[in-house]
């Protein structure tokens, strides 16, 4: 499960000394645990993946605005800290993927916007960008 391999590279961050990797990893399973006590229970490895890809997703904001910023500093954290995020994501599906699945479920021209998203949403949970699968919907069925 994702969770217990972020806290074995937490604690492996730990005794390598690995500044960047550990406070990363502190801030995602502080996510992790904070979003349990609210639920009141553990948190599914759907549930797990959706904050690493919200963390990665807000990582991506701040550098987009440390690039018109033009802080090359952040600009390097940024990517060091995106390039460590992702290696604990799945691989993302692509929009052609996502087009066959789609295909697959019935959904084509003509289709509503809505019910296509109902379909696709759960398919695709933690395996595609939101945007991406929006995109490739609205091309589908128009």
């Amino acid at each position: 499960m994702l969770k217990e391999k972020l806290k074995a590279e937490f604690k492996s961050a730990m005794r390598n000394k690995e500044v960047l990797k550990k406070g990363i990893l502190t801030m995602i399973i502080s996510n992790i645990t904070t979003a349990e006590k609210e639920k009141g229970t553990e948190l599914t490895e759907i549930e797990v993946l959706a904050i690493v890809q919200r963390e990665l997703k807000q990582t991506k904001q701040a550098l987009v605005e440390a690039e018109k910023a033009e802080r090359q500093d952040n600009i390097d954290y940024g990517k060091e800290k995106i390039a460590i995020i992702e290696s604990y994501l799945p691989q993302m599906m692509t929009a052609d993927e996502i087009r066959a699945l789609l295909v697959e479920n019935g959904i084509g021209s003509g289709t509503n916007m809505g019910e296509a998203m109902k379909v696709i949403k759960p398919l695709v949970a933690g395996k595609a960008d939101n945007a991406l699968v929006s995109k490739t919907v609205k091309e589908v069925i128009a």
